[in-house]
Order: structure tokens, then sequence, then C-alpha cells
């Protein structure tokens, strides 16, 4: 049964005191902006510090008898410091500080007032506050050389208040909150009446956005100590991952297009390292397989920037090898499920968008061979409790070894290719005694035969026709031989 006064009581205590502080903090901006109307600069904002300064002795009178209200009372005070401290340079026709850098400096040591306020009540909302002020104040600012600065500064401090507080509610909206801004900085600073869309893109953007997801990414190594959930990890990686990619491709876009090849390259490299790194420092493996993953994904838009499509797809395609070995060191199932997802779309994409070109094609073939192979053989390492990820390499290399043999070879060889190939699956089966590259085999022959019945039967010579049914013919009996004898001896052993 729900208490009906309890709920009465929650929405006078909470609801009607955040709508009276709101309307309490209108109410005193509108009163700085009347008092301007009728008085100097300089003395509407004494009118409006005065009215703060009763907010500040309203909270502190009533602080024991209403703890919540005086709270909020408290935290509409700070805010009302900074708007009226905003307002002596900022969005106004006539400043009554007429040095920007000054008023800059005062806002910082506002917001510098506040967090010192969080910290002293244990507020991590108050603190979140300050921090989306800091994020303001640097757009604010509009100077590059402070801007982007105060927004790494900040960054950090948002991760020093987790580590030392665990407020790791205020980390996360100061990692959104950040990357927004950057985002912002980039279209020109709108904010500040500049043309929207207009890129502002130098050096120092790269270096500020690195620094930032630098200082981020540090989180993996922090002991929890109790402070925060464990979710927090994974949250904080993917949520920093996904807003640097936006970020990043916005400043490639506006001025890296033709020359981002480094930039990837050392994404890649620092990332990696810092992969070896968590494996060795931490126990998650989710941390590790992640940075990983992100660093060749990097890597693959370097190739790509470097040898274009589609002559990129063969180094891509090896490099699929390499991650798959670096699965095997890290034994992360995770770097191996998203390599096959990656390597099965890349190779989607080429066989459906690009013309054939023979080195790409044997570059897949003896990455999908060589990577079954492994799986197989590894999958206790890799902790696989299924075929799913070693079929979908088989299968990638039934398809795309019929593909490669039949661009590779004349015309008039591609059925005696394609049996070679079934030749090359039945060898494979006995020496490793796997039914699976048997069951291609048969799938190889058929489609030979059908290929023979329906394309070359219409077009190829007389002589290459006798050779292809032949050679078809004595492998597809030869073969039928074989396994009917063998199975014959694991029936009837006794006959022996």
């Amino acid at each position: 049964v729900v208490d009906k006064s309890l709920i009465e009581s929650n929405i006078f205590e909470y609801g009607m005191t955040c709508l009276g502080s709101l309307v309490l903090l209108c109410g005193i901006c509108f009163l700085s902006n009347f008092a301007k109307n009728y008085m100097n600069g300089t003395l509407a904002s004494l009118v409006g510090y005065l009215a703060v300064a009763g907010v500040f002795f309203l909270a502190w009178y009533i602080r024991n008898s209403y703890s919540h209200l005086s709270f909020m009372l408290n935290l509409c005070a700070h805010l009302l410091v900074y708007y009226i401290t905003l307002r002596l340079y900022f969005f106004t026709g006539n400043p009554v500080i007429p040095v920007k850098g000054i008023v800059v400096a005062l806002l910082l040591v506002t917001i510098a007032i506040q967090c010192y306020s969080a910290i002293k009540r244990n507020s991590e909302l108050m603190a979140v506050v300050a921090i989306l002020l800091s994020f303001a104040t640097a757009l604010f600012t509009d100077k590059t050389g402070v801007t982007l600065p105060l927004m790494i500064l900040t960054s950090a401090f948002s991760v020093f208040f987790l580590i030392r507080y665990g407020w790791w509610r205020l980390m996360l909206t100061s990692m959104i909150f950040v990357y927004l801004s950057q985002i912002i900085w980039l279209l020109n600073n709108p904010i500040m009446g500049h043309v929207f869309g207009t890129p502002s893109v130098d050096s120092y953007n790269l270096v500020s956005l690195f620094a930032c997801g630098l200082i981020y990414s540090l989180i993996s190594m922090i002991k929890q100590k109790g402070k925060f959930p464990d979710s927090v990890y994974s949250t904080t990686i993917l949520v920093n991952g996904i807003s640097f990619t936006v970020v990043l491709s916005l400043v490639i876009l506006s001025c890296y297009l033709n020359s981002y090849v480094w930039i990837f390259v050392v994404i890649s490299l620092l990332c990696l390292f810092y992969s070896i790194v968590l494996k060795y420092r931490i126990k998650r493996i989710f941390d590790p397989a992640f940075y990983a993953i992100y660093s060749f994904m990097a890597l693959s838009v370097a190739v790509y920037g470097y040898s274009k499509l589609p002559d990129a797809y063969w180094l891509l395609a090896l490099q699929s090898l390499l991650v798959l070995s670096w699965a095997l060191w890290f034994r992360s199932k995770i770097i191996v499920v998203m390599n096959t997802i990656l390597f099965s779309g890349i190779l989607g994409i080429y066989l459906a968008f690009y013309p054939s070109v023979d080195k790409v094609n044997l570059a897949f073939v003896i990455t999908a061979f060589i990577s079954a192979r492994i799986i197989n053989w590894k999958k206790e390492r890799l902790t696989l409790q299924t075929e799913m990820i070693r079929n979908t390499y088989l299968i990638a290399l039934f398809f795309i070894m019929l593909f490669a043999l039949y661009h590779l070879v004349p015309p008039q060889y591609v059925a005696l290719s394609w049996t070679a190939a079934a030749v090359f699956y039945f060898i494979i089966s006995l020496i490793l005694k796997l039914i699976k590259y048997r069951w291609m085999a048969i799938a190889t022959v058929l489609a030979t035969g059908f290929y023979l019945f329906f394309v070359d039967l219409s077009h190829l010579e007389t002589g290459y026709r006798v050779l292809a049914f032949l050679f078809l013919a004595v492998i597809s009996l030869g073969a039928s031989m074989y396994f009917t004898k063998k199975v014959r001896k694991k029936l009837h052993p006794e006959n022996e």
C-alpha cells in the first residue's frame, strides 16, 4: 500500500523546494537586469551581489531546520554569483569590467569556491554544476589558449573527484560535456555569435582531444576501493571511445582529410601499448581487449588511408591474423568475436562492391584457412564454447576459394582448379581427421559439377571439356571408394 501522506510530504519538501529555488533564481536574475535599467552597471551588480548574500544568509540560517531547502538555496546562490559575475563583461553592451581576462579569473574563482563547498558538503550535485560551469566558461572565454587548456583541466579534476570521492556520475557528465564542448568549439563556437559550422581547427584542437581522451582512459588504472560500481569501468571506456571517435571524425573531416594516416598510426600504437599495460596491471578482461580492438580499428583506417581500396583489402585481410594472434596472447574471446565480425564485413563489402584483385582474393583465402585452424587448435585457450566462429571462417574459405580460383585461372581451367581445391580439402580432412573439410570437399565437387553442366558445357572446347569431366569423375569416384572402404572397416572390423 502506498503511503499517500509520504508522497505528499516528498512533493512539498523536494518538489516545491526545487520549484521555489528555480523561481527565486530567475527572480534575482531579473532583478539584476532590472537594476541595470535604472542604475549604472556597478551599482546594478552590487544590488545583485547583495541579493545573493541574502540568499546565502537565509540558507545558513535554516540549515538545521530545513536541510534540503538550505542546500537548494545555497546551490542557487552559487549559480547567481556566477551569473552576476559573468554579466560584468559578457553578454552586455556596457561591461562593468572591460578586461575579459579579469572577469574570466573571477569566474574561475567562483567555480573554485563552489567546488570547495561541494567537497565540504560532500555534494556530488554541486560539483557537477561547478564542472558544467567550468565548461561554459571555457566556451565563453573564446580564446584557444584558454578554452582548450581549461577543458583539459576540468576533465582532470573530474577524474580526481572520482579517485578521491567516488563521484562517478560527475565524471561521466564531464566526459559527455567535454566532448560536446569540443564539438561546439570545432563548429566555430556559435555560442559567442560566430558563424555556425565554419570549422575552427588547428593543431591545438587535436592535442586537446588527445589529452582529454588520455585522461579518461587512465580511469581503467584506478583502483575502485568500493567507491563506485564495477560497471563504471566498462561504461567509461565505451562512452569515452565513442565520444572520442565522433569528435576525431569531425577534426579529420575539417582539417586532416588528406593527411590523417599518421594520426591513426599514433592512436593505434598508443592503444596497443596501453592494452599491454592493462593486461599486466588489472584483472578485468574487457579493458585491455577494448583498447586492443580500438588499436586495430585505427590501424585499419591508417591502412585504408595509405593504400586505398581495393588494394588495401589484402593488408586488412592479413591484419586479421595479427588480431587473432593478439587475441591468443590476451586469451580474449571478445577480440576473436570482434575480429570475426570485422573480417566478415570487410569480405562482404569487397565481394559486393569492388572488382576482383588476385592478391586480395589469395589474402582472404590464406587468412580464412589459417584463422579456422588457429581457432580449432586453441579453442580451449580462447574459452570458445561453440563452433560458430570457426564455421564462419570455413564458410568464408569455401566461397572465397571458388571466387579466387574463378578469377585467377583461365576460363578453361576453372573446373579443374575447383576440382583441385576439392582434392585439397579431402587431403586436409585425412591429415587432420576433421569431417568439416570433407563436407567442404563434397560441396566443392557439387559446385564444380554444376559449373561444368551449366556453364562450361556451352562454350568450352571439346578437349578441355573431356579433361575436366574425366578429372572430376576420377576424383569423385576415388573419394567415394576410399570413404566407402573406410566406413566398412568401422562397421565390420572382423572382416579385416
